[in-house]
C-alpha cells in the first residue's frame, strides 16, 4: 500500500479528492487529511507518506513552502499539486522543485487523478529501488549486521537473517545487550535560535562521540540512530561477566560529555543480556519499558531493566482527553480566557494523576494542540506562535514533568490569544453598532434590538459600548439623531413634525425636548439661527 497524505484548506476539495477513487484498488491508503502545509509538515516525520497531494495556495504555509521544507528535512515523498487556472505561473516552479505532476481542480476527474498517481507510484518505486540497491551493494560483515539490526529495530520489520548472516551475528554477538540513549531537551530550547539543523548537528557530534567512546569499553558494537531524540546501541557481551560496571562507566562518561559540551542531559535505559539475536526485539521492548519509568521520574538517568519495569509498561492504561473537546470548542469560540485556563488545568491534572506513557502523552498533547490551533485558525489570526513540529518537540522532552510544563506554557499562550482576540472583537462589535446606527438613524433603535442582532447580552453590550466610546448607548443614538435633525433643519424643506417622524421620535413634543436638551435650543430656535447666519 502506498501511503497518501492530502493537504488542502478547502473542505470540499478534501472531500472531493478523497471520494474520487476506491483507493485500495490502486494499492493506496489515505493516512491523513490536513488543511495547511504547516500541519502537514509537522506530521511528515510520524506518517512518512509515499505520496502527497497538496494545494499550491493555502493559508499559514503554502504548498510550495511545504514541499521545500519536506525536501530539506529529508522526506522522500512524491508530490502532486492541485491548482486553479490562474496559478499556472506557480506550476513551473513546483515542477522544477521535483513535483511529479499537477492537477487543475476544475478539471479534476478520476482518470486524471489515476494517471498522476501512477506517475507518483513510479517515482516511489524508483526511490525504493535505489535504497535497496545501496543496501544490497558491497557491504562488510559489520555493515550487513547493522543493516539487519536497523530493519528489525528501527523499521520494525518481521525479518530473519539468511543463514550466512545468522552465523556472522552469532560469531560477533554471542551475547547481546541493548541500550537506549535518549536526549532530554527542554521545551524552552526549541526557539528560533535552536533549529532542527542545530539538533541534527548535535546528533552527528554525539554519534561520533559514542562511536569512539564505546571502543574503550566493548570490543564490538552497533550504533543506530533511532530518531531525532537519540540512539539504539547494541553491544556484544562476549566474555564479560560484570557488564553493568562497564555500561555504567561508559554511560557516566558519555552523559558528562553531552552535559559539558551541549548542556543536554541524557537518559539511558539498559536491557538484560540475551544469547540469541532473534530475541533482540525483546531487548528493545525491555529498554523501552525502562525508559518509560524514567519518563515519570528522571532522577535515575541510567536504569537497568527489571520485572517491575515490564509490569508497569504492559499495564499502562489508555489515556484519552477527547471528552473535553466539546467544552473546549465552546469556550474558545466565546474567547473565555478563564474557562479555557480552568479546562487546561484539569487536563494537566489528568496527566499528573494518570501518568500516561511517552507515546500516550505525545499523542494526547499533539491531538490537543492541533485541535485548539485549528479553532484559532478559523479566525485567520496569524499572530499565534504556531509550532511546525509539535510531536517532535514533545518527543524530545525529558519526562512527564517537562510535558506538563509545556502544557502550562501552551495554556498561557492560548489564554493570552483569546484575551487579545476578545478585546479586538469588542472593538469590532462597537464598529458594527456605530455603523448600524449611522445607517438606520431614521428608525427607533434600542439596546435590546442591537444585542439581539449581535447575539450578546444587553448588559455586556452596554458595558463594552460605554468602555469603548465613553458614552451610554442611548446617548449616542440620540446624538446621531440630533446631528441628522440639524442637517434636515438646515435644508428648510421639512416641517418639524416631519423631521420628528423621519427620525423615529414618538411625538414632536418629545423630539423638541430632546433637541433642546442636547443643543440648548428648540428646533425652531435652531432654524432661526441658521437663517440669520445664512443671511448675514
Amino acid at each position: 500500500m502506498y501511503r497518501i497524505m492530502i493537504v488542502d484548506d478547502e473542505p470540499l476539495i478534501l472531500a472531493g479528492v478523497t471520494s474520487l477513487l476506491n483507493w485500495e484498488e490502486h494499492q493506496c491508503k489515505i493516512v491523513r487529511k490536513v488543511s495547511n502545509g504547516r500541519q502537514a509538515l509537522a506530521q511528515m516525520e510520524a506518517l512518512r507518506p509515499d505520496i502527497v497531494i497538496t494545494d499550491i495556495k493555502m493559508p499559514v504555509m503554502d504548498g510550495i513552502s511545504f514541499m521545500k521544507a519536506s525536501v530539506e528535512n529529508g522526506y522522500a515523498a512524491s508530490f502532486i499539486f492541485l491548482t486553479n487556472f490562474e496559478e499556472y505561473s506557480l506550476v513551473k516552479e513546483v515542477l522544477r522543485l521535483g513535483a511529479v505532476d499537477y492537477l487543475v481542480k476544475l478539471e479534476l476527474d478520476e482518470e486524471a487523478l489515476i494517471a498522476a498517481l501512477e506517475r507518483a507510484k513510479d517515482r516511489c518505486n524508483l526511490t525504493h529501488r535505489r535504497i535497496r540497491a545501496m543496501e544490497d551493494g558491497e557491504m562488510t560483515a559489520d555493515e550487513r549486521i547493522q543493516n539487519y539490526f536497523r530493519r528489525i529495530l528501527i523499521c520494525d520489520e518481521e525479518s530473519h537473517p539468511a543463514e550466512g548472516l545468522a552465523v556472522m551475528i552469532r560469531e560477533r554477538y554471542p551475547v547481546l545487550l541493548l541500550m537506549l540513549i535518549h536526549f532530554n531537551y527542554k521545551s524552552e530550547e526549541f526557539s528560533e535560535k535552536f533549529t532542527r539543523a542545530d539538533q541534527k548537528k548535535i546528533l552527528n557530534y554525539a554519534e561520533n562521540i559514542i562511536h569512539e567512546m564505546v571502543k574503550g569499553f566493548f570490543d564490538r558494537s552497533c550504533l543506530l540512530r533511532k530518531d531525532q531524540n537519540g540512539f539504539i546501541l547494541v553491544l556484544s557481551m562476549e566474555g564479560m561477566e560484570e557488564y553493568k560496571e562497564q555500561v555504567e562507566a561508559m554511560s557516566i562518561k558519555f552523559r558528562k560529555v553531552m552535559k559539558d559540551y551541549f548542556e543536554i542531559p541524557v537518559s539511558i535505559a539498559v536491557s538484560r543480556p540475551v544469547r540469541e539475536a532473534e530475541g533482540i526485539q525483546d531487548l528493545l521492548y525491555q529498554a523501552l519499558s525502562v525508559m518509560n519509568d524514567t519518563y515519570y521520574d528522571s532522577s535515575s538517568p541510567i536504569v537497568f531493566y527489571s520485572e517491575n519495569c515490564k509490569e508497569n509498561f504492559s499495564h499502562s492504561s489508555s489515556f484519552n482527553i477527547n471528552f473535553l473537546k466539546k467544552e473546549l470548542t465552546g469556550i474558545i469560540r466565546q474567547n473565555d480566557r478563564k474557562g479555557f485556563s480552568n479546562i487546561m488545568n484539569h487536563i494537566i491534572q489528568l496527566f499528573v494523576q494518570c501518568k500516561p506513557s511517552r507515546s500516550q502523552a505525545v499523542n494526547a498533547c499533539s491531538n490537543l494542540y492541533y485541535f485548539i490551533t485549528f479553532l484559532l485558525e478559523e479566525r485567520e489570526d496569524q499572530s499565534f506562535p504556531y509550532i511546525l513540529d509539535v510531536a517532535g518537540q514533545l518527543n524530545r522532552l525529558a519526562d512527564l514533568s517537562a510535558v506538563t510544563a509545556w502544557l502550562e506554557g501552551f495554556r498561557d499562550q492560548v489564554a493570552e490569544a483569546l484575551e487579545t482576540y476578545k478585546e479586538g472583537k469588542k472593538d469590532k462589535y462597537i464598529e458594527l453598532v456605530m455603523e448600524y446606527i449611522r445607517v438606520h438613524y431614521r428608525e427607533k433603535i434600542t439596546l435590546n434590538q442591537m444585542s439581539a442582532l449581535l447575539n450578546i447580552s444587553q448588559g455586556h453590550l452596554s458595558c463594552i459600548f460605554k468602555k469603548q466610546t465613553g458614552k451610554n448607548f442611548s446617548d449616542y443614538v440620540t446624538e446621531i439623531k440630533i446631528e441628522k435633525a440639524k442637517e434636515l433643519i438646515e435644508t428648510y424643506q421639512y416641517m418639524m413634525y416631519e423631521i420628528s417622524d423621519m427620525l423615529g421620535f414618538d411625538t414632536q413634543y418629545y423630539f423638541s425636548a430632546v433637541f433642546k436638551k442636547t443643543t440648548g435650543y428648540t428646533p425652531k430656535e435652531y432654524e432661526s439661527m441658521t437663517i440669520k447666519k445664512s443671511c448675514s
